[in-house]
Parts: C-alpha cells; sequence; structure tokens
C-alpha cells in the first residue's frame, strides 16, 4: 500500500538516515529516491535497498556480481506510468485510445506561471556555491560606494573600485561585493561594469577570474538579466577562464530564475559537450529552470533521471525542485510523493519544502488539507514564515474565499510576523476583486509607511484586478503611474495590458501595446504571443494570428493548449464577410505608433466573397483545424475541455453535416473515447450510449467549469445538426448529475450557464415535466418562470444570445411566455396559461424532440484534403 500524508503520521525512517552517508551505500540512497517505501515495513540496508529498487545502470554499479540478473519489478514508485525516471522513455509506434481522462483535460483558466519566493536554502541557484565564505568590513563599503554612482558610468565604477584595491582580499571580496550588487541593486548595468572593473584587480589566474566571473552571473541573474549574465559568461569563454563548472551552473541559475527552461537546457548540453561532469548543483538548476519554465513534468524527471545515471545522490534541493515543478504542473499526488520520499531518504523537510507542498495543495484548491500541513509543520517544531502565510491567502483568494484570506492576515499580525511586498500584493488583488477601493489606497499607504516599494508584481496585480473589472481609466493611470516611479514593465505586464484591451474590444489600443513592447527589448513568452494571437483572431485575422504562431515557433518559443485553442477558436466563430455585406472595407486594427497609422488587414476578407466561397472556405477552416490539432499532437500539447469546445463549435458552424462528421471521425485516430463519443452520438449510434456515460462518469470528477462546458459544446453540436433527441438525452445526463447549478426546478428553468442548444433541448425537456405535472393535478405557482440573462456582460448590453434564441423558440412552439416587464432577461407566464397551453392535444406533439438531421447539398472539397492529411 502506498504511503500518503497524514498531519499525524510520525515517519520512522527519519533516524535512520545517518548511516546512509558512507560511500559505500551511496548507490543505495539513490537507488531508493525512485521508490517510496512502505510506512509499515522496517528500512531496509543498503544492499537490500540496491537490489530491490535500484536502476539496472545503478544496480550493477551496487553490486558486481548481480548484474546478470533481471531487474525486479519496482514497488510503490514516486511517479508511475511512463513518466517514472527509472523508465527509460519510448516512443511509441501508434497513438493508443485514451481510456480515461487526464487532469490535462480540465478548462486552463491561465498560461501564466508564477514563482513563490525562496527563502533559506531551499533555492537550487548558483547561491550554493557560496556558503561558508567570509568577506572583508571593506566590501559592504565599497558597495555602498558603488550604488551612489550612476549605473552607466563606467569610469566612475572603475575608479570607485580601484580606490578600495589595497582593503579588498582577491578574489573574495570582490566576489562579495558582486553579489551584494545582486541582492540591494535594480541596475543590471551596474554589476555587469564593476565584473569588468574587478578582472584585472583579482589577478591574472584563471581560477581568480573563473570565480569572479560566477559571482557576476548569479548577481546578473538575480536582478533578472540573463542575457546579460550569459554576454559575460561567453567572455569569459573567450578569455580562457570560463569553462567551469560553477560558471554553467551559475549561468543555468540565472536562465531559472528568468523562467527560461530552454537555454537552462542548452547549458546544461553545452556543458557536457565541453567534457564538464554536470554536479548535483547543475541539475538542480536545470531542474528548477524546468519547473519555472513550465516544461513538462516527464521532461523535468527526464533530467532526474539523468542525474541519477550520472551516479550523483539527490539532496534536499533536489527534491525542493522537483516539489516545486510538481506544484507549478498541478500534480498534486506527484507531489505528495515527492514530500514522503523526503523522509525515506533522510534529507528531511525545510521550511522551503513545507511551503513548496503547501503551494501545490492551494494550486489544487484542497485548502482544508493545506491548513493540516500548516498544523504538521508546526508539530514538527518548523515555524510557519510569511511565504506560508501569503501562500494560504493566495490559495483562498482563488477560490474566492476572500474573508478567509483575510482572517490570516490578522493571524499574521497577532503572531507578529510582518508582511512583505508579496503578501501586500495578495491583499491588494483580493480588495481589487472585491471592489474594495478604500482598502486599496489604505494598503498602499501601508507599504509606503514601511519603505516597501510597489514592483512590477504589484502594478501587475492591480491592473489585472482593474482591468477585470473594466476600470480602464484605473488600468490607463497605473501604467503612467509605473512609468513616472520607474518600475519597468514586464512581459506579463504587456500580456495582460492586451488581454484587458482586447477583451474590452479596444483592439487598436492592444496592437499598440505589443508595438511597445517590440521596442522594449523584452523576450516575448508564449503568454505574450498568447495574448496577441488572441486579439488576431477575436478580430477576425485568422490568417495573421497564424502567421504570428509560426514566427514564436520560430524563436523556439513553444505553443501552449491556449495558444492552439485560441486560433481553433476563432476559425469556428470567424465572420467570413460576403459581397454585400455593409461591413467591408472596416476590417483590420488601426493602431498609432511613433507617429504614423498601422493598420493591420486580414488578406482573406479584403473584397468580399461569393455564398459559394463562404462555404468552400468553411470547408478549408475545417482541414485547418484538423492541422492544428495534428501538431498539437506532434508537439506534445495535451488538448483539453476547451480545445474540445471549440472544434465542436466549429463543426456547429459547419454548412455541411459531412464535413463536420468526417473532421470527428479524422480526430477518432487520435483521442477515440472523447472524439469517439461525439461522432457517435452525431451519426445517431445508439450503442454508443454506454461508452458516452463512463465519460460523463469521468467528467463528474472534474471541476463544473469543465463539465458544463462539454455538455454545452457536445449538445449545441448535435442540436445544430438535427440530433434533438441525442441533445436533449445529453442535457438530461448533465441534470441528473448536476453539471449546472441550480438550473432545475419544477417552476422555474434557470439558463444562465447553458449553451443556446442545450438551453433549447432543456425547455422541451422541462415543459414536458410542467406537462406532467400538470395532468397529475399538482398545485403550482402562480407564475412560472424562464431565466436566460439580458446580456450583462455581452459586448452591447442587453444583446443576450441566449435570451434571443429562446424567444424565438418559445414563439415557434406557441408557449404562451411573456418578457417580464421590469426584466428583459426573464420570461414568465401565470400558471393556469401554461396548463391550459400543455392541456391541448396538439402541444405534445410539439415538445417531443424529433431528429430531423440537417443536411445542405452544397459542394465540399474537404474529404480529398482531409484524405491527403497524413495521420
Amino acid at each position: 500500500m502506498a504511503t500518503h500524508f497524514t498531519p499525524s503520521q510520525a515517519h520512522a525512517a527519519s533516524h535512520h538516515a545517518a548511516h546512509h552517508h558512507s560511500a559505500s551505500a551511496a548507490a543505495a540512497v539513490t537507488a531508493t529516491a525512485t521508490a517510496r517505501l512502505h510506512a509499515s515495513a522496517p528500512p531496509p540496508s543498503a544492499s537490500a535497498a540496491a537490489s530491490a529498487l535500484c536502476p539496472p545502470h545503478l544496480l550493477a554499479a551496487a553490486s558486481p556480481a548481480s548484474s546478470s540478473t533481471a531487474r525486479p519489478t519496482v514497488h510503490n514508485p514516486i511517479f508511475v506510468g511512463p513518466g517514472a525516471p527509472w523508465v527509460q522513455q519510448q516512443q511509441p509506434q501508434q497513438r493508443t485510445a485514451a481510456a480515461a481522462l487526464g487532469p490535462e483535460f480540465r478548462r486552463a483558466r491561465t498560461t501564466r506561471t508564477i514563482s513563490k519566493r525562496t527563502r533559506g536554502n531551499g533555492g537550487a541557484g548558483a547561491g550554493a556555491l557560496d556558503r561558508g565564505r567570509v568577506s572583508s568590513a571593506a566590501a559592504g563599503r565599497c558597495v555602498d560606494k558603488l550604488l551612489r554612482l550612476a549605473p552607466e558610468d563606467r569610469r566612475a565604477l572603475g575608479a570607485a573600485l580601484s580606490s578600495f584595491r589595497g582593503e579588498l582580499v582577491a578574489p573574495e571580496d570582490y566576489c562579495q561585493v558582486l553579489r551584494e550588487l545582486g541582492d540591494r541593486d535594480k541596475s543590471a548595468y551596474r554589476a555587469y561594469e564593476v565584473f569588468y572593473a574587478a578582472l584585472p584587480l583579482v589577478g591574472g589566474g584563471a581560477v581568480e577570474k573563473g570565480k569572479l566571473l560566477t559571482a557576476a552571473i548569479g548577481a546578473l541573474g538575480k536582478i533578472g538579466r540573463p542575457d546579460l549574465a550569459r554576454r559575460a559568461f561567453d567572455a569569459g569563454i573567450a578569455g580562457g577562464y570560463g569553462n567551469t563548472v560553477f560558471a554553467h551552473s551559475a549561468l543555468i541559475s540565472a536562465y531559472a530564475r528568468s523562467g527560461l527552461a530552454t537555454e537552462a537546457m542548452g547549458v546544461l548540453e553545452s556543458m557536457k559537450g565541453a567534457g564538464l561532469r554536470p554536479t548535483t548543483v547543475s541539475y538542480n538548476a536545470v531542474i528548477d529552470a524546468c519547473g519555472k519554465g513550465g516544461v513538462d513534468l516527464s521532461v523535468t524527471l527526464g533530467y532526474f533521471r539523468q542525474m541519477l545515471q550520472d551516479g550523483l545522490c539527490p539532496d534536499r534541493k533536489t527534491f525542493n525542485s522537483l516539489l516545486a515543478a510538481c506544484s507549478r504542473a498541478g500534480h498534486l499526488e506527484d507531489a505528495r510523493a515527492v514530500f514522503d520520499e523526503m523522509i525515506h531518504l533522510g534529507s528531511g523537510r525545510d521550511i522551503y519544502t513545507y511551503n513548496t507542498f503547501v503551494d501545490a495543495i492551494c494550486k489544487c484548491g484542497n485548502m482544508e488539507l493545506a491548513m493540516q500541513v500548516v498544523l504538521d509543520m508546526e508539530a514538527k517544531n518548523v515555524k510557519p514564515n510569511v511565504v506560508t502565510y501569503s501562500t494560504l491567502m493566495d490559495g483562498f483568494s482563488k477560490l474566492e474565499k476572500y474573508d478567509e484570506a483575510l482572517k490570516l492576515r490578522g493571524k499574521m499580525k497577532s503572531l507578529g510576523i510582518q508582511l512583505d511586498r508579496v503578501c501586500y500584493n495578495t491583499l491588494l488583488a483580493i480588495y481589487v476583486k472585491t471592489g474594495k477601493y478604500d482598502e486599496i489606497a489604505t494598503v498602499c499607504e501601508e507599504m509606503e509607511s514601511l519603505g516597501i516599494e510597489k514592483d512590477t508584481v504589484t502594478y501587475n496585480s492591480l491592473i489585472n484586478g482593474y482591468g477585470k473589472q473594466g476600470r480602464l481609466d484605473m488600468v490607463a493611470f497605473l501604467v503612467q503611474d509605473m512609468r513616472a516611479q520607474g518600475v519597468a514593465p514586464s512581459v506579463l505586464t504587456y500580456s495582460t495590458l492586451i488581454d484587458i484591451y482586447s477583451k474590452a474590444g479596444m483592439h487598436g489600443d492592444a496592437f499598440n501595446v505589443y508595438l511597445d513592447f517590440k521596442e522594449s527589448g523584452l523576450k516575448a513568452d508564449v503568454v505574450l504571443f498568447s495574448s496577441f494571437i488572441d486579439t488576431l483572431a477575436k478580430n477576425g485575422l485568422v490568417e495573421c494570428a497564424l502567421s504570428l504562431l509560426d514566427e514564436m515557433m520560430k524563436m523556439g518559443i513553444k505553443p501552449n493548449v491556449v495558444t492552439y485553442n485560441t486560433i481553433i477558436d476563432a476559425f469556428g466563430k470567424s465572420k467570413i464577410l460576403t459581397e454585400e455585406d455593409p461591413e467591408i472595407g472596416d476590417m483590420g486594427i488601426v493602431g498609432v505608433y511613433g507617429g504614423q497609422i498601422v493598420r493591420a488587414t486580414n488578406p482573406a476578407t479584403r473584397g468580399g466573397r461569393s455564398a459559394i466561397d463562404v462555404r468552400m472556405r468553411r470547408s478549408h477552416e475545417l482541414f485547418f483545424i484538423l492541422e492544428l490539432f495534428q501538431r498539437m499532437i506532434q508537439q506534445g500539447v495535451r488538448p483539453n475541455v476547451v480545445t474540445f469546445s471549440a472544434i465542436l463549435n466549429a463543426c456547429s458552424r459547419c454548412n455541411n453535416f459531412e464535413d463536420a462528421a468526417l473532421l470527428l471521425e479524422q480526430l477518432r485516430l487520435f483521442d477515440n473515447f472523447v472524439y469517439g463519443v461525439a461522432y457517435g452520438l452525431l451519426m445517431g449510434h445508439r450503442d454508443v450510449w454506454s461508452q458516452a456515460r463512463s465519460l460523463f462518469n469521468q467528467l463528474g470528477r472534474m471541476d463544473s467549469p469543465t463539465s458544463s462546458a462539454f455538455y454545452n459544446a457536445l449538445t449545441d453540436v448535435l442540436w445544430h445538426f438535427g440530433q434533438r433527441q441525442g441533445a436533449q438525452q445529453v442535457v438530461l445526463e448533465g441534470v441528473n448529475r448536476r453539471v449546472w447549478e441550480n438550473t432545475w426546478n419544477e417552476f422555474c428553468l434557470d439558463l444562465h450557464l447553458m449553451s443556446c442548444g442545450a438551453a433549447q433541448a432543456m425547455v422541451h425537456a422541462w415543459l414536458l415535466n410542467v406537462r406532467s405535472i400538470v395532468f397529475e393535478g399538482r398545485a403550482m405557482p402562480e407564475f412560472l418562470s424562464i431565466l436566460t440573462g439580458w446580456g450583462k456582460h455581452s459586448k452591447v448590453a442587453g444583446s443576450s444570445t441566449l435570451r434571443r434564441v429562446i424567444e424565438a423558440l418559445l414563439l415557434s412552439i406557441g408557449a404562451p411566455f411573456q418578457v417580464e416587464r421590469f426584466n428583459i432577461g426573464r420570461f414568465v407566464s401565470p400558471s393556469a396559461v401554461v396548463a391550459a397551453w400543455l392541456r391541448d392535444s396538439g402541444t405534445i406533439n410539439i415538445l417531443l424532440l424529433r431528429n430531423e438531421r440537417v443536411q445542405h447539398a452544397n459542394p465540399s472539397n474537404l474529404v480529398p484534403r482531409l484524405q491527403a492529411l497524413q495521420l
């Protein structure tokens, strides 16, 4: 039975770790890192651990005589399945049909990766190389003097540094100067210039210069300028003092701090190519980079596997970095396993370990377990700190449990724990979301009184919060204040602004933000590209969005599921104008930049199209959707429920049934479980319902947004193509599983959360249920009502698409419902009038749905193109 964490669990293995530090047992420790032990079993000996749990390449090292023996079954692995560190990865010959829905199928709410603060010695950075070094008092005075000078004044910085030449001990003091600049300075150029000024002062030896280089790279990485760190590293390589394990590891860590995993992995490979053997610190840094860079967890585990293959022992930092990677990937069970394994290996848990595990739990929304872990911390004499409480506050905030989050602030005050900038940022985000603007002003004043300056994260939080509230005036003010305070915008700032303006329909402003970003010198990430692709797509510029997708891939930026979903959704919703459409000539977004007017137009829309061209274009779009889906699979991007919904939305807009059916049939080759159900229901196959119910049962274990999005999309495509009975049955399955909260009531139907197809099927089912109540003679209230919402969140207030659709449906079936006088999103009718209508003999035939597959005799060239596409 696998070991699982419980707050009261006593890990008896902790006292057993001491004897593992001998060289003879090193292989056993490394081997034990790849398996989770039974809680009830006695601790195995080193040889037993090696023989039972060690991978083959380490088994030979631990026991040469047993090298020919077959490898035993690994029990209770940390990471089960093909991603396990001890499993050699193989490329499957053919993708098998999915038998279950993984966590990747859930609705993706954000693409942002937010790194938590690392406190104490929990990080995997180059700072680990600096322990035990003592600097002179002159180093501190030198730093104070350097900080008073202009960052770009090379001559003044060099003179200041030279004035301490007689007092500074080379190279230790010079390294300490650089490290302090990394901790205290905001300007990377100062540290960069000081590094070059210090080179001739530390002596001519490669060792001394190499130490200085490592310190400089670490400082520049802390300040957030890995580009300058790379420039210094390249200079060190050219000068003959940079080809060291320490310099490479420091550069990997610099990239890791900025989440640049691809660059970090490249440095590790170049390190091996240079004949250098990576150390535990090197691997810790690259694992940390993979976690922060959003790399797939299996890739991160691959480096852990390489570490073991190199005969290196994982330490606490290794597991902390793995734990952080699991946390960011949302893999709670894997995080739990790593958390348990640390005790079994004797590496112990520090405050960073607990904070990272709490973060993983909070990301999964299990705040009850998170609070239990905090209690366990206190029982283990690990005192929760400001990071712990800040993480809990953020967790409650994401669940919109703001009162619980604010209670933690009160507890921190009672414990005498001073809030830091991150805590204040969380507080500001809560007050923005709840519209408590007086409290926002109070928090900002409190930060100022404590000398805590607003940073990029503070402004990003405020901009994002006010943007979601539609307070574009405050967004503009914050951008100006940010510039006035000299706070440099980050890539996330630009991404957030693009997203805000795009959702507000201000595509020209979004375009201007992107142009500003192009001049900022910052390196774009997947979030920014996805935001701008979304802007282009929503403005009908699908071809431009595809071009930007190609551009980001050429830059080595891997699109994620949000990127692909945005373009697929754009294909499904794009408006193709005909020659008669009055909007011709007005397409495109306009930006004013540098005094010039810039217009981005979609060449595909220029000049208008005939009706036949529109139909042909729809068929072409389905081909492109399938091609994008194939590209997702090839790049290891897992489609999720949003992908499914976007594809079905595109199917719903097809003029040709065969096109939609063929698209779903082709998608079955990738995933027969999800798309096989959709295809079978669309074709009206009764035998698919057992598989459909199995799929619905799995969806029931997922969150409400994921489930409702799935049911809405599936019902829409069935309703659109005339599979009305199937659509209604899917809706009733959803009602029975409580997919739409508070939707079904005997005398009031709330359709707020439903799509148009699902809502229409629901109206028919609900009215049939009311009819049965009428014929049973049961009492009813004075009025019956149907709620649709009036379009509060529509681009044009009051123009609710759902309301218009339901109004048309009620009119078509002759239902005696009218729009309520003071609420245009509510249809009401006296129950007596409804009862009389339902008793009419002809009403039952109107309410009973019949399949009436809609097919248009339109030409389509999708079939030969799909056949030509290599799947």
